[in-house]
């Protein structure tokens, strides 16, 4: 199944309904304050890619790394340091299909990257070489939307299933979605964090499960929902009407509310977001890949 409203936008303009060979870089403070949107600057600029940039992974172990991984299959590690490089650190493409439209999601965990594609499956990479390890398949449509948490993988689609993978084995543990009163809608992006998992979906609602049970859902945009990101209690999603937003979670095992504490206008559509150590990272549609810090 692949979104109507999606394949209508991307007929219409391109490739904007992801990204147009983009990564917006805001970095935060660990805290929500009012003024947290003034006072940026532009930083630094990476250009390489030769198709839009579809997703992108923050990785700080060794080194600190930008990883992005495009439509055409690419996929490119930046080096985040206080020199920051023009060229890619490294790079290489996942066998190209034409009938399939590259990488759609990634995330790192340890040594590995694991990217969703357009041809259903999920491949797990070194990231040390860039080696193939491992590829994953039963979703029916695009993976659009990946994350790890606990020794987990979770995988979501245009089929409007989530699946969970053990690292260990890559073995399928659970699907979630499926029994869920209602169309089944594309899912988009997914975020988890301890026992909330959060997906976002192509009609601007999410849907909350905790400890793999479904919580609630809500409607927080008035289009598609391409980014989610979660820190503690915050859950920050952005999308095609051109705002981040931030919602507060509480509640409990039994209820769990989502309260609305602020918005970012980004100006361009919003695709890829993370946010790690106090930093929110936010990938829009404007044809280059910006860094954005506070001053």
């Amino acid at each position: 199944m692949q979104p109507q409203s999606m394949i209508d936008n991307s007929m219409i303009l391109g490739a904007t309904v992801f990204c147009y060979r983009v990564v917006w870089i805001i970095l935060l403070t660990s805290f929500i304050d009012a003024n947290f949107m003034q006072d940026f600057s532009h930083l630094h600029t990476f250009r390489g890619h030769e198709n839009k940039v579809m997703a992108l992974v923050y990785v700080d172990d060794e080194e600190s790394l930008c990883i992005s991984g495009d439509g055409g299959g690419g996929i490119f590690v930046w080096e985040i340091a206080a020199s920051l490089r023009q060229e890619p650190l490294r790079k290489w493409y996942e066998q190209k299909d034409w009938r399939f439209s590259g990488i759609h999601s990634m995330t790192a965990f340890g040594n590995l990257l694991y990217t969703g594609s357009g041809d259903r499956t999920i491949k797990a990479w070194s990231l040390k070489d860039g080696s193939l390890i491992c590829t994953m398949d039963g979703h029916k449509s695009v993976v659009s939307t990946l994350s790890v948490c606990d020794d987990v993988l979770y995988s979501g689609s245009w089929d409007g299933t989530i699946r969970l993978w053990s690292l260990n084995d890559y073995s399928p543990l659970a699907v979630l979605g499926e029994d869920l009163p209602g169309d089944m809608k594309s899912i988009l992006a997914i975020t988890v964090n301890r026992n909330l998992l959060v997906a976002a979906y192509e009609n601007g609602c999410i849907k909350v499960w905790s400890n793999d049970v479904f919580m609630t859902s809500k409607t927080l945009h008035s289009g598609a929902i391409f980014a989610l990101s979660m820190q503690g209690k915050c859950l920050y999603t952005g999308g095609w009407d051109t705002n981040v937003n931030i919602q507060e979670l509480s509640g409990d095992e039994l209820e769990l509310n989502v309260n609305a504490f602020g918005s970012i206008s980004s100006g361009s559509v919003v695709t890829a977001m993370l946010c790690s150590q106090g930093k929110l990272y936010v990938g829009c549609g404007n044809k280059s890949i910006k860094v954005y810090g506070a001053k």
